[in-house]
């Protein structure tokens, strides 16, 4: 079962404010968030979420996300993410979570915390503009909608990553 992207968005902001991964600008999340579903796709052959990256300026964007967290502008994010729901006649913040037991999904976040949590969002981005990636191979800039495939097909290829995909 695939994640909401703002459950997967939520499980690397709680390792931000545990002061595991520094500087969770909303740009370095997109890309992180783009690296997780890229890895999760070719290793697993199923998305750890259910949403579908477009093609930016500056690179794979989740446009919901986007307009979650771009009140933080190039600052760190402080805060889950979420959304209200009607209950009962009372608006209520739903924040989704990754599940705690779900040790596979949270071991991704780590591992991809481990690889690229120390680039800023705008080496991130670079990383994603590159020849050999999805979103190069797919059109650069126009907006349009990654498919899965492409993400599992053009993903960046670090070392430890392609030792574990061998295995």
């Amino acid at each position: 079962m695939a994640y909401s992207a703002m459950a997967v968005a939520n499980a690397f902001i709680k390792r931000a404010q545990e002061g595991k991964l520094r500087d969770l600008t909303p740009m370095k999340l997109q890309k992180l968030l783009f690296f997780a579903q890229s890895w999760c796709l070719a290793k697993e052959q199923e998305p750890l979420m259910d949403d579908v990256f477009c093609r930016w300026q500056y690179g794979p964007v989740i446009p919901s996300l986007y307009h979650e967290f771009k009140e933080y502008g190039a600052r760190p994010i402080a805060a889950l993410g979420g959304h209200l729901v009607e209950r009962d006649g009372k608006l209520l913040k739903v924040t989704p979570y990754v599940g705690a037991d779900d040790k596979e999904s949270w071991a991704l976040v780590d591992e991809i915390i481990r690889v690229y949590g120390e680039y800023s969002g705008a080496q991130l981005s670079y990383i994603t503009h590159q020849e050999d990636s999805a979103w190069f191979r797919t059109g650069g800039a126009d907006g349009g909608p990654m498919q899965n495939e492409e993400l599992a097909q053009h993903i960046h290829q670090d070392p430890h990553f392609a030792f574990e995909a061998a295995r």
